[in-house]
C-alpha cells in the first residue's frame, strides 16, 4: 500500500507532525488545506508539521489505511502536547462501518473527525443550529442559499471541488464551533453513533488546529 506522504525520519526530533486522513478527496482536502494555510506561519514558529492525504478511502478502510501508514513509518501518538497526532475525517457511508471505524481508531489511538450524515453539516453549522436529519442533497441546496444570502450574489453555487468554501465562512467559524458542540451534548453520549444524525466531531479537529496558534 503507497501513502500520499512520508515521514521524514531525520525530522523526528526537530517537527512534531499532525497528520489528517480524509476520505473526501476534495471537500474535506480543500477546506483543511486552506486552515492549514492560514496558520503556516504559527506552525514554522512552533516546529510543526500538518500533513493532509485525501486519498478517497472511505470509514473503516480509511482508519485501516491511517493505521497502516503509522506503523510502516513508525509514527508514535499520544495525548502530551509534543507528541505527533492523527486524525481521520469521514461520513457516514454504512450504518456498521461508520460505527465500527469510530470505535476502532479510537480504540488505536486515532483521533475522529466524522459527521453523521455528511461534512456538510459542518458548514451548514456556520449559518445556524441545526438539528433536523435531511439527505446529503438538501445539504447542498441549504448551503447554496445560505451563501447566496451571504454574498449577495445569485450566481454562487455551493460546490464539493470548490476551494475558497473556507474563506466564505470562517468569519463564522465560532458559531460553527458552538452549534457542534451543543448538538453532540444533545445526544448525551448515546451509541450507536449512525443514529446520531445529525452530528459531527470536526470542530474538535479545527479547535485542536486553532490551539497551534
Amino acid at each position: 500500500m503507497s501513502h500520499g506522504f512520508k515521514r521524514k525520519y531525520d525530522n523526528r526530533n526537530e517537527y512534531r507532525f499532525i497528520y489528517i486522513f480524509t476520505e473526501g478527496e476534495k471537500t474535506e482536502t480543500n477546506y483543511f488545506k486552506s486552515k492549514k494555510e492560514e496558520i503556516e506561519q504559527e506552525l514554522r514558529k512552533k516546529r510543526i508539521k500538518v500533513k493532509i492525504n485525501g486519498d478517497g478511502y472511505n470509514t473503516l478502510s480509511l482508519v485501516e489505511y491511517a493505521l497502516d501508514f503509522m506503523q510502516k513509518e513508525g509514527v508514535a501518538i499520544g495525548s502530551l502536547e509534543d507528541e505527533d497526532e492523527c486524525w481521520v475525517v469521514f461520513d457516514k457511508d454504512n450504518f456498521l462501518e461508520f460505527n465500527n471505524a469510530i470505535e476502532k481508531a479510537e480504540a488505536n489511538g486515532l483521533k475522529v473527525a466524522y459527521s453523521n450524515e455528511c461534512f456538510e453539516l459542518w458548514f451548514l453549522l456556520h449559518f445556524s443550529y441545526f438539528n433536523s436529519a435531511v439527505g446529503r442533497g438538501d445539504y447542498n441546496l441549504k448551503l447554496t442559499d445560505l451563501l447566496q444570502k451571504k454574498t449577495k450574489d445569485r450566481r454562487i453555487e455551493y460546490n464539493k471541488s470548490s476551494k475558497n468554501m473556507y474563506a466564505l465562512i470562517k468569519d463564522k467559524e465560532c458559531d460553527a464551533i458552538r452549534n457542534a458542540k451543543k448538538l453532540l451534548i444533545s445526544y448525551k453520549g448515546q451509541k450507536p453513533f449512525s443514529k446520531n444524525n445529525p452530528s459531527t466531531t470536526v470542530h474538535l479537529l479545527v479547535e485542536s488546529l486553532n490551539n497551534l496558534k
